[in-house]
């Protein structure tokens, strides 16, 4: 690489954590001010009617990351032509299966034979870049708890999803976005009606960060921003990452806890905040 080309690439490099500096800026809705020890918060918490169990602090260490979407659909197509009729939608390829594909009789039993055939390179491409997501799977992006496997049956079946892995010096978070994920569809009799998947290429670290918010940290700011209504229930937190904006073509995320609340009618959201600079995240 010439001399001009490394200056450009180191240009473009700054353009883009620039980019996303300003957009990290613009993103906070109102400052914590005097939010107190988080001791004290979690005793107005409970005066509050909110519950929840043992909240984690544990230091976790993360990076904003870049990555492209996957345009690779012609491998796909030519690995698994003979099993699927292919169809695409923008990124996403839509795999319905040429013959019945059964995944057992029960819930979990869908989920094991799903992983399974994730592992093998005849049913799925890259499958060996995701994990089952358990909390999307129950919650789902729309914030609907699924208690039991009966409440997860409908009309149309289920939905089993998983979601790409993604690099962090905390271990292993997933991406929790549409852009990488494969959802396998059944329906009632657990038969795969279809596949779609989404592929994230090219991911790498803009910018290390010694030290995230911990999940403890994360339920109190989430407090202090009045995103948790009094008598509401946290069902449960993660870790993930989150689109947060693009950049001349380039898909920036940032590590984000995901807070799932169920207030006092029953109805469940899901919130999210910032794992980097704590803020609720609309």
């Amino acid at each position: 690489m010439n001399l001009r080309k490394l200056l450009w690439a180191f240009l473009y490099t700054f353009l883009i954590l620039d980019a996303v500096l300003l957009f990290q800026w613009f993103e906070v809705s109102q400052p914590l001010t005097n939010p107190g020890s988080n001791r004290s918060v979690q005793q107005e918490m409970k005066m509050d009617g909110i519950e929840y169990g043992k909240l984690n602090n544990r230091p976790v260490s993360g990076a904003y990351l870049s990555g492209d979407d996957d345009k690779n659909s012609g491998i796909v197509r030519k690995k698994l032509s003979g099993r699927y009729d292919i169809n695409q939608s923008g990124n996403s390829l839509v795999m319905t299966p040429k013959t019945t594909m059964n995944l057992g009789k029960s819930r979990q039993d869908a989920i094991h034979n799903a992983q399974k055939m994730l592992a093998d390179s005849k049913q799925v491409v890259s499958g060996q870049d995701y994990l089952y997501d358990a909390f999307l799977t129950q919650y789902g992006t729309g914030g609907r708890t699924i208690s039991s496997e009966s409440e997860n049956k409908s009309s149309n079946g289920y939905t089993i999803v998983f979601s790409q892995k993604a690099e962090s010096l905390s271990g292993t978070p997933l991406f929790s976005t549409q852009r990488g994920r494969i959802q396998v569809n059944l329906d009632r009799d657990f038969n795969v009606k279809n596949y779609t998947q989404t592929h994230i290429s090219n991911v790498e670290k803009l910018r290390d960060i010694s030290t995230l918010i911990t999940e403890q940290d994360a339920v109190v700011n989430a407090y202090q921003y009045n995103a948790i209504p009094n008598n509401s229930r946290i069902m449960a937190c993660r870790l993930s990452y989150r689109l947060m904006t693009v950049v001349r073509g380039d898909t920036i995320f940032s590590p984000v806890w995901s807070i799932v609340i169920k207030d006092n009618a029953g109805d469940t959201s899901i919130i999210s905040i910032n794992a980097i600079n704590g803020t609720l995240i609309h």
